[in-house]
C-alpha cells in the first residue's frame, strides 16, 4: 500500500514537472517590476524633454521680443517677462528664474550690462559683467547683444525614486539665448 500510495505521488510530481502551464505567470511576475520601471522612466524622461523645450522657447522668444524694438518702458518688459513665462504651462512656474540683459561690446569685446530685467530673480546691475559668456564671432562693438538666461528646476514624480539610481534627482536647466537689435544697433530701456 505505501508503495503504491508512493508510486502515485511520484507519478504526480513527473506530471507537474513536466507540466508549463504556470511558467508564463511566473515569468510576468518576474519581468512586471522591471516593465512598470522603464516606463515610469519613459515617462519622467518626457517631462524632462518637454520642459526643455519650453525653456528654451521661453529663452528665445523674450530675446527676440525684445530685440524687435529700439525702445522700451519698464512696464512693457515687466509684462513681457510675465507673459513668457505662461509658455512653461501646465508645469509650474515658481522655480523659473528669468533674466533679461542688454550688453554693451566695447573695443576689447567686453560684454557689459547696459540694462537688465528678470523674472523669479533679481536683475543685473548696470557696468557689471554679462553672466553669460558672449562668443566671440558674435561680439561687434558698437552693437548691444540681447541675453535671455533662463533657469528652472523640475521635481517629477520619479525624481525620488530614480535619484537612489542616477544620482542625480530633479532635472535643472539653464538656457540661453543671444541676438542683435532687429532695428538698429542699440536698445534703449526709459
Amino acid at each position: 500500500m505505501i508503495s503504491a500510495r508512493m508510486t502515485a505521488i511520484a507519478a504526480q510530481l513527473r506530471r507537474f514537472g513536466r507540466n508549463r502551464d504556470g511558467a508564463s505567470a511566473i515569468e510576468f511576475a518576474f519581468l512586471l517590476p522591471l516593465m512598470l520601471l522603464l516606463l515610469a522612466g519613459l515617462v519622467d524622461l518626457g517631462q524632462g524633454l518637454t520642459v526643455r523645450r519650453k525653456i528654451s522657447q521661453i529663452a528665445s522668444t523674450t530675446s527676440e521680443i525684445i530685440a524687435m524694438q529700439s525702445n522700451w518702458n519698464d512696464a512693457s518688459v515687466t509684462t513681457i517677462l510675465a507673459g513668457v513665462k505662461s509658455i512653461l504651462e501646465p508645469y509650474v512656474s515658481g522655480d523659473l528664474a528669468i533674466v533679461l540683459c542688454v550688453v554693451e561690446i566695447d573695443k576689447k569685446g567686453s560684454a557689459t550690462v547696459n540694462w537688465s530685467a528678470a523674472y523669479g530673480t533679481t536683475a543685473l546691475a548696470a557696468g557689471q559683467a554679462s553672466s553669460v559668456d558672449i562668443p566671440k564671432e558674435l561680439r561687434e562693438e558698437g552693437v548691444q547683444m540681447v541675453v535671455t538666461r533662463v533657469r528652472y528646476k523640475l521635481d517629477t514624480m520619479f525624481s525620488g525614486l530614480f535619484e537612489s539610481f542616477t544620482g542625480g534627482g530633479a532635472y535643472e536647466y539653464d538656457q540661453h539665448f543671444f541676438i542683435r537689435p532687429r532695428n538698429g544697433n542699440t536698445i534703449t530701456l526709459g
